[in-house]
Order: structure tokens, then sequence, then C-alpha cells
């Protein structure tokens, strides 16, 4: 069972904590974590959700994403994530951290209330031997970092949908690659 800290509208711990699917039945604030992969090729890992998923089923979306749990720490939990999800380890410096977002996702009846910590993360995965979280994904793939804002731009129907994430992501990117 995962448990999960409720925060208030402005990311702060309340002191309550619940299951994750309390969390969500109720709408309450709470913390998650994305991570955006990143090779030396400049091309970013996209994932296929599982088809199962409660939220956007069967689509290409972030590299790595998942709750912070009770206790945790935003960086425990994107590595905690990445071990699970791809089996991968990574260290300190390979982590950037980019920003942190409020998202309102439609849920059921009402709307989820999330705050996402956002990061970006230098790792050359190799996709054909990835051992998979299948409950999570089913497929990794690599793209070029501009392909994918034309993806996004373009609202493929096979990706989640463009979100301020997005956008900050590839302004980032944009000026992190002008010179180079």
């Amino acid at each position: 069972m995962e448990y999960i800290d409720v925060l208030d509208k402005n990311g702060k711990k309340t002191g309550v904590v619940k299951t994750k699917q309390e969390v969500y039945e109720n709408g309450d604030y709470h913390r998650s974590v994305h991570v955006w992969i990143i090779n030396d090729n400049k091309e970013i890992l996209v994932q296929k959700r599982h088809p199962k998923k409660e939220t956007y089923p069967n689509l290409w979306a972030i590299s790595v994403a998942g709750h912070v749990r009770s206790g945790e720490i935003s960086i425990d939990a994107l590595k905690r994530e990445l071990k699970e999800e791809l089996g991968q380890v990574v260290t300190d410096d390979k982590i950037e951290y980019l920003c942190t977002l409020r998202r309102y996702q439609p849920y059921k009846d009402h709307m989820l209330h999330v705050i996402d910590d956002v990061y970006l993360v230098n790792l050359n995965i190799d996709v054909e031997n990835t051992k998979l979280q299948f409950s999570e994904l089913t497929d990794i793939k690599y793209v070029y970092y501009e392909y994918l804002d034309q993806i996004y731009k373009n609202k493929d129907p096979e990706y989640v949908p463009s979100t301020l994430e997005h956008e900050k992501l590839f302004d980032y990117l944009y000026q992190k690659f002008a010179n180079k």
C-alpha cells in the first residue's frame, strides 16, 4: 500500500497521511516527481504507458513519473522510480532540477491537485536491453528533443497532451543547446 503526504495548496505538508487511492478520491494536494531522461545525443526517453493505467493509458509520455511517498523527499522518489520502472541507478551529478509546477488533472468527477517537481536526468539507457516495470509501462524509446517538441506542438494523439511542463522543458533545452 502506497502512503502519501497530503499537502496544502502551497505544497507544505499538512501532517495528514493517506493512501494513494484516498488522495485521488478526495482530490487532495500531493507531490509527484516528473523525470525527463536525456542522453548524450540530445534525445529524450519517452515511455508508453500501460493500457490499464487510470490516466492516459497506452500513450507515449514522460520518461519516468511517480508519487513522492510519505516521508520521502523528491530526489529519493526520483531515484526509487528510476530503479522501479527502468532498473536504473542514477548519481546526484546526473540530476538537474528544472522547476516545480501545479497540475490540475481531471479524475472521475473532480480534479486531482498535484505539485510536480520536474527534473532532467542525463542517462544513456540501452532501450533494447532494459527490463521494464510492465505494470507501469510497455515500451520505451528515445526521440530527438527538437522532434519531440514538434510532436507535442502538433498534438500527436499517440502522446499525452502538451502542458506548461513541456513548454518549460523545451525552452530550457533550446537555451542549453543553443551554442553547442
